[in-house]
């Protein structure tokens, strides 16, 4: 991989030593799905996704994004603008949460995350028909903003046991934009299933659903590596509740958009976590949409969960 250091890799802030990343490998659609999951904790498909469809849904992004006046002209470019106008149209959390539905639902954004080709390779890995949450995380990260590092057992743990996370970059994403990372081995670690399976963020909110140790001291206690990659048009990244991820800093010096949605999907015969399904999912806490920090402006600064 590219030196890091040149590149600014950062996480929390901290600058990223080279030694610790790694490229994360594309699997094999010819081979076994499963198994690669099993043993990688994780699958890197390039060009699944149509990538026409996803930029129509980048643009159908973007274009939601301007009219709260929070990317510059061009739209398209998909630059910052630095300000906006989203609280001072949608007031409260269940505004901001309803515009947020609107935009996560957008018949471009859904064509891809929940379309029949990802669906196709969902069905090819459980061996048998998937579905989907109706719920979608959509992610629109500025500069400096980050995911924190997490596994997602305690945010979903309610229905099927065989339940998978699929990453989809909305936009093509380089190392500098924040792209997202896996700790390598980290499905194996079992201090860390120990420490969060049977944990639900919503039952218990005295308890942190993320991992509170840095991501430095993580993968050097755990002699781990960070595993990363650039991410093109029609890219997708599926991996199980229990590997830890989280995303680099975005540290795009011109100010880049870095949109992404994770989708979950399930073999269909399995039951679903409630709250992420329907068609008006109530979320966490109830509060649909409104419970993402994405649902907020883009100018207020922070970690995105």
């Amino acid at each position: 991989m590219t030196q890091t250091s040149k590149l600014s890799l950062t996480v929390n802030g901290a600058a990223v030593p080279d030694i610790f990343v790694d490229e994360l490998r594309p699997a094999d659609l010819n081979s076994d799905l499963a198994q690669q999951l099993g043993d990688k904790g994780y699958l890197l498909l390039r060009h699944v996704h149509d990538p026409v469809e996803v930029d129509a849904a980048r643009k159908e992004v973007l274009h939601r994004l301007a009219e709260v006046g929070e990317v510059s002209d061009p739209v398209e470019s998909g630059l910052a603008s630095g300000l906006s106008r989203r609280r001072d149209i949608y007031p409260t959390t269940e505004d901001l949460g309803a515009f947020w539905q609107s935009v996560s639902e957008g018949k471009a954004v859904r064509s891809v995350i929940n379309g029949p080709r990802i669906t196709r390779v969902m069905s090819t890995l459980f061996q048998e028909p998937a579905q989907h949450f109706s719920f979608a995380w959509l992610r629109a990260m500025t500069a400096g903003r980050a995911s924190p590092l997490h596994v997602d057992h305690p945010y979903m743990n309610r229905g099927s046991k065989r339940l998978v996370t699929c990453w989809s970059p909305l936009c093509r994403i380089s190392l500098s934009d924040g792209p997202l990372f896996i700790l390598e081995g980290s499905h194996n670690w079992p201090d860390i299933r120990q420490q969060f399976e049977g944990h639900d963020v919503d039952h218990d909110s005295s308890r942190p659903g993320h991992i509170e140790e840095s991501p430095i001291t993580l993968t050097q206690r755990k002699a781990s590596r960070f595993l990363t990659t650039e991410f093109d048009l029609g890219d997708c990244l599926i991996f199980g509740m229990f590997t830890v991820h989280g995303s680099f800093d975005n540290n795009s010096a011109n100010g880049l958009i870095r949109l992404s949605c994770d989708t979950r999907f399930q073999p269909a015969a399995d039951p679903m976590d409630d709250r992420f399904a329907g068609p008006d999912p109530a979320a966490h806490n109830g509060l649909g949409y409104g419970c993402l920090s994405a649902s907020r402006p883009l100018t207020e600064a922070g970690v995105l969960r």
